[in-house]
Order: C-alpha cells, then sequence, then structure tokens
C-alpha cells in the first residue's frame, strides 16, 4: 500500500511535529485533537516552524504554500481518520486512555489503514489489543523535537505484520528518519538503555560518592556525552524521566525502580528547565554547587557506562534489536557520542566482562553478566 493520507491524533508538541514533517515530505495530514483550541495551538506552532524555515532560508514560499495546503485540522475524530491510510496517535502517556482512542479509530477507519501509536513505552501488543486488526498495529516512536531529530523507532507487537512494517519504514524515510526496528519491549531500545545512565547517576550522587556537577562534567569531559545525565534530564523534564522510568520498574522490577531524588523532584513540581528548577536551579537565586569530591573521571564513566553496555546486550540476548540498531538508536535518539557496542569494542570485552562481573559481586542481581559474555 502507497500511503497517501495521514491522521495525526494529538496536536501537542509531538503531534504537530509528526503533523509537520509529514506534510514537508508530501502527504495530506489531518490533525485532530478535543478542543478546537488545542488544534489551533498545533496549527500556529506548525506556521511558526515555516516562518522560521523560510526566514533561515531552508524552505521557499511556494513550498511553504503547499506544506500548509496539504494540512487541515479538526475536532471530530471519526471524521479525521475516515479516509486516512496511516493514523498516528500522538497523544499523552496513559494507556486506557489510548485505548479508548484507538476503539474508537479502528470503528471508523478504513480497512486497509495502519495504525500507529507515537509511545515512547507503553506495551504495543496491549494497546492491539482494543482493535480488531493488530497485524495493522505498529509503534511509530517519534523524538523531540520531531523536525530535528533523525531517529525513529518501529516497534513491532506479536501481531503485527511483515507488510505494516514494511509501510511503517517507507513512511519513516520520506519523513527523511532514520529507522530502527525493535520489538514490544518495555522502554523499546532508547527509553530502555538512557535510564540506567540517569538513574545510576542519581545513586551515586545519593550515595555520596560525586556531586551531580562531578557525575556530569565526567560524562561531558571524559565520556564526550553531548550533556550530563542530570543536565539532560532536567532538559527532556524530570517528569518525563519519572514516567519512562516507573514503565520499566512496572514492568521489569526493582532494577528500574525511580531513585527517591527523582520522585521528590518530581512530587514537588521541580521538573527540570521548564519550571526553571529540576536537579539545577535555573533560577539565579540557587544555592552554589557543592564542592567536588574529588572522585576519580575515568572511575565514575566507567561505573555509569557499564550498566548501559550491560542493557544493551541483554536486548540483543533477547532477540528485541540488533546490535547496529542498538548503536545507531543511541546516537541518533540520545545524541551518544558512539552506540554502547561501540563503546564496548572500544574499552575491550574483557574489561567489560570484568568490570560488569565486579559489579554483580559488590551490588547484586541488577549488576548480573548478560549472556553474550557468558
Amino acid at each position: 500500500m502507497d500511503v497517501k493520507r495521514i491522521a495525526v491524533i494529538g496536536s501537542g508538541l509531538m503531534g504537530s511535529g509528526i503533523a509537520y514533517v509529514s506534510a514537508w515530505n508530501g502527504y495530506d495530514v489531518t490533525i485532530n485533537d478535543i478542543k478546537q483550541e488545542y488544534v489551533d495551538s498545533g496549527m500556529d506552532r506548525i506556521r511558526n516552524d515555516v516562518m522560521t524555515g523560510i526566514d533561515k532560508g531552508k524552505m521557499s514560499m511556494t513550498e511553504a504554500e503547499g506544506l500548509i495546503g496539504r494540512m487541515k485540522g479538526n475536532v471530530d475524530l471519526e471524521a479525521a481518520v475516515k479516509d486516512a491510510d496511516l493514523v498516528i496517535e500522538a497523544i499523552f502517556e496513559n494507556m486506557d486512555v489510548k485505548k479508548e482512542v484507538f476503539g474508537r479509530i479502528d470503528a471508523a477507519a478504513p480497512s486497509h489503514t495502519i495504525l500507529a501509536t507515537n509511545t515512547s513505552s507503553l506495551s504495543i501488543d496491549e494497546l492491539a489489543s482494543s482493535t480488531k486488526r493488530p497485524d495493522k498495529f505498529i509503534g511509530m516512536h517519534y523524538f523531540s523535537p520531531v523536525a530535528a531529530m533523525k531517529l525513529l523507532e518501529i516497534v513491532v507487537g506479536d501481531k503485527t505484520s511483515s507488510e505494516t512494517i514494511a509501510i511503517a519504514e517507507a513512511v519513516g524515510a520520506k519523513q527523511n528518519k532514520t529507522t530502527v526496528r525493535a520489538k514490544n519491549s518495555p522502554g523499546f531500545i532508547v527509553n530502555r538503555i538512557l535510564m540506567p545512565v540517569l538513574r545510576e547517576s542519581i545513586l551515586l550522587y545519593e550515595q555520596g560518592v560525586a556531586t551531580m556537577e562531578e557525575l556530569d562534567t565526567a560524562m561531558v569531559a571524559g565520556a564526550k556525552f553531548a550533556a550530563g545525565p542530570f543536565a539532560l534530564g532536567d532538559f527532556v523534564g524530570l517528569d518525563v524521566a519519572f514516567n519512562a522510568m516507573s514503565t520499566l520498574y512496572r514492568e521489569l522490577g526493582d532494577c528500574f525502580k525511580p531513585p527517591e531524588t527523582l520522585k521528590k523532584l518530581v512530587d514537588a513540581g521541580h521538573l527540570g528547565n521548564k519550571t526553571k528548577k529540576g536537579f539545577y536551579d535555573y533560577s539565579g537565586k540557587g544555592p552554589a554547587p557543592e564542592p567536588y569530591k574529588g572522585v576519580d573521571r575515568d572511575w565514575l564513566v566507567t561505573r555509569v557506562s557499564m550498566p548501559v553496555i550491560r542493557e544493551a546486550m541483554i536486548l540483543v540476548d533477547d532477540g528485541i534489536a540488533n546490535k547496529e540498531d542498538i548503536d545507531k538508536a543511541m546516537i541518533l535518539g540520545a545524541s551518544f557520542p558512539e552506540g554502547p557496542f561501540a563503546m564496548a569494542q572500544r574499552v575491550g570485552m574483557d574489561k567489560v566482562k570484568t568490570e560488569i562481573t565486579k559489579l554483580h559481586e559488590e551490588l547484586g542481581e541488577c549488576y548480573s553478566v548478560p549472556k553474550m559474555l557468558q
């Protein structure tokens, strides 16, 4: 099937971004939300992005007019999907609400229509169960900001057909995204591997091993990360990080339990950059940084990196994704300087095994040695 018409359900930051890249790359797009003011806000965001593109010389006026001409918005869900070839849901992360919405979409959309969810961590199979077309159900997980981020995680459910996978990957390619494929599992690739970076860093901070600034500096200066785990957490939003980690905790157990520091900040409404306070204070009135504890930078980098490499290996051991897609996903979706497997090769597999074995002996089953290393 050749997709021509896409319906995007949800006009927030993600939904409007998906609608923008779809219309920019030639698809006819209907953007839908529950209130007209939400639709108007999403369309305004898209127009602002278009004007920015014109101002920066990335888009001609003719191209801009074509993009806007391929878009329409409405508040009638059934009308939005009645002639769609592909529906991409991009509403907030609530399983019950998403299932209710997909039940309505399934009843109204043509029989050939592919149904996709932009969820970052919820089960594709459970969402698909709310429809009568699980073979045509798939995860298409975009990253924010959608126009700039090149990665698209294609998440395959137990009953997703090969034709559905091929169609989703073709749409991603036309949207100028690099697609990686993962079997349905908690957190898919990026969140499953990214959360241990943040969790390990918080635990080291809580244990008094190193300050937040020390850990961030180690990962930026020592490991060449674009941002340290605490600064990145504040940028992404601590509520987003907490929800992703909570999903992993619920699905995979105590090894992903959100640390108390993160929970307390979220409960207090300190969500990072967007609230001017998170791990760090951005109001200009916060306390002075804690004095450094003088921990060896290379030791910190190794200590944070090993659980990340371990988690990537478990994904391969469990048949969720392959090494190449994992490395690609972490570079494009999480701005890693190199993928976990490239990192392991550079460090040396013998050292990786030694370090993870040491962690396992000292800290228990949450650091068990992956099958790949045994």
